[in-house]
């Protein structure tokens, strides 16, 4: 199966390419991708059943976070800048894990603070030679055969651009330094679609939490069409090749006296001998009570977000007339089955097509 899946992608690599931003040779295929973002790398049959059923070839694989560490001295400075919860394998189906990385091309992300961006200004090609080397020795580690590049995870913003563009030519360079066959991108969120593009050989459109969470508000924050129309417009000429992740995921958000507290999964919020409906998708907490170590106090607030085929579709559709028919990839944020089993198997596949496949 594994040589039957490589040429058929080096056919659609052969028939369509994409050019990064310095027109260099760098080929991009088109395939179905998934994040994975969770601590432990553990891959059941169920999920390679469901990856095989929707022909995911690609995996982004979220390989640790680099974060700014506090100084002893004072809470307002940092001192250094270091790996944070790093990805290790599940010794439960392992041999069912390798098999289905090593049927996949694997991207590793590495997702980066803005503090640590900050904290590490004028040094970025030091950080640079740190992450890519980390990464490098992880995947050799682990075995991953097939790593196609490497992918930077930062919500930067104007103040923080030079920094994380410096970081970027920085792991180029390693990269090459290294002999390493990777590709280079970084996500891009949709308020960063209105600056000028990182110098990275393609981006990954964030199309999720598009919305303040920390906002009483807010509606829906995970996924919004109304959020989204406002930066649609910067894509009909933005100067990179852009592949689009969208959620398939769900939250709760606790408020005490309209002040966010903090995200939650599972709360029973139809049981109404604790909970009675405040609004849409909000209910008031009616007595105090102890959810996964989290206490909800009688008047405490929780919104529960979800999001919904119909809302994906809706901008996946706006999406896909603003990117004119360029041929890209579409992803799912992240694989986790719980969250994936309220998707039926066509409402998946909805997501994964693309007008310039249809």
């Amino acid at each position: 199966m594994r040589q039957s899946i490589i040429y058929l992608l080096l056919f659609l690599a052969a028939m369509c390419s994409c050019s990064p931003h310095d027109g260099s040779d760098f080929n991009h295929i088109e395939c179905n991708g998934v994040y994975y973002w969770k601590t432990v790398l553990e891959l059941s049959p169920n999920d390679y059943n469901f990856m095989d059923r929707h022909k995911i070839y690609r995996i982004y694989l979220r390989m640790f976070d680099v974060t700014a560490e506090a100084s002893s001295y004072t809470s307002s400075t940092f001192e250094r800048v270091v790996p944070n919860a790093s990805m290790r394998m599940s010794l439960n189906n392992y041999r069912v894990t390798i098999d289905s990385l090593n049927s996949m091309f694997v991207v590793p992300v590495v997702y980066i603070t803005v503090d640590a961006l900050k904290a590490a200004k004028g040094q970025e090609g030091e950080l640079a030679s740190h992450i890519v080397e980390r990464v490098r020795r992880m995947c050799n580690y682990n075995d991953f055969i097939d790593v196609e590049g490497l992918q930077l995870d930062c919500d930067w913003t104007a103040a923080t651009e030079q920094s994380f563009f410096a970081l970027c030519d920085s792991a180029r360079v390693q990269i090459a330094q290294k002999d390493l066959k990777w590709s280079l991108s970084s996500t891009i969120r949709l308020h960063q679609l209105s600056r000028k593009a990182p110098p990275v050989d393609y981006g990954v459109l964030m199309v999720y939490n598009t919305g303040n969470f920390s906002d009483p508000n807010v509606r829906n924050s995970i996924i919004d069409i109304d959020d989204v129309e406002q930066y649609l417009d910067y894509l009909d000429d933005y100067q990179l090749h852009l592949d689009v992740a969208y959620p398939t995921y769900s939250w709760q958000l606790l408020f005490r006296n309209i002040k966010f507290l903090g995200l939650m999964n599972g709360v029973n919020v139809t049981d109404t001998t604790r909970f009675a409906k405040s609004g849409k998708n909000s209910h008031r907490a009616l007595c105090d009570m102890v959810h996964n170590g989290m206490i909800i106090r009688k008047g405490d607030v929780v919104r529960t977000e979800k999001s919904t085929s119909s809302e994906v579709q809706a901008v996946k559709e706006a999406i896909e007339r603003h990117l004119s028919g360029r041929k890209h990839c579409n992803i799912i944020f992240h694989f986790d089955q719980q969250n994936l089993s309220n998707y039926t198997a066509n409402e998946i596949d909805k997501i994964y097509s693309t007008d310039s496949n249809n």
